[in-house]
């Protein structure tokens, strides 16, 4: 019985390892997804930067307000539409001056504040990998002795109530007799 219990162990250790190196491949893959995004909507935004610089000495907002109190109706909606990109943009470089920090502080900010919509299309198209670097390493073998651990205390307390219940009946039943 004891040996089924080791390789239970060095099975929940495995999966531990590999959910572990998970961590880092997936704020990564979080990252370049912002990464993408970002790209993108700086290229929306490109010529109205531009106009913004020509005109209001580069300031977004200048712009937006300008288009917002012009009396074409054009404007007015186009104000809305500049104002989302911006918006947009400016949240996206948040999210990326902050994934460029150290991998804890990396894992913790894509775990609360991260964009649903990215993190959302990180999952649907996350694939799965074994990164053989010391980050993902380190990662994985942390959440595989959490996952021992774990193991352990279930598995020690399991065994220490079935062996008091065991006693208990044990003792009832000889009482009994």
């Amino acid at each position: 019985m004891n040996i089924i219990r080791e390789y239970l162990r060095l099975a929940v250790f495995a999966m531990g390892l590999l959910s572990g190196v998970q961590i880092p491949a997936f704020i990564d893959q979080y990252q370049k997804r912002v990464d993408a995004h970002l790209l993108e909507a700086r290229q929306n935004l490109a010529g109205f930067k531009q106009t913004a610089e020509r005109y209001f000495e580069g300031d977004m907002t200048a712009l937006i307000h300008h288009y917002r109190s012009s009396p074409d109706v054009v404007f007015q909606q186009d104000a809305k539409n500049v104002q989302l990109i911006y918006e947009r943009t400016t949240l996206l470089q948040n999210q990326w001056d902050n994934l460029n920090s150290g991998v804890v502080e990396r894992a913790y900010y894509v775990a609360r504040h991260y964009n649903p919509q990215i993190l959302q299309e990180t999952i649907n198209q996350y694939s799965y990998t074994v990164p053989l670097e010391p980050v993902a390493l380190g990662w994985g073998i942390c959440i595989a002795l959490l996952f021992a651990a774990v193991f352990d205390i279930f598995i020690g307390l399991s065994a220490k109530t079935c062996s008091v219940c065991y006693h208990a009946a044990r003792n009832k039943a000889k009482l009994n007799h």
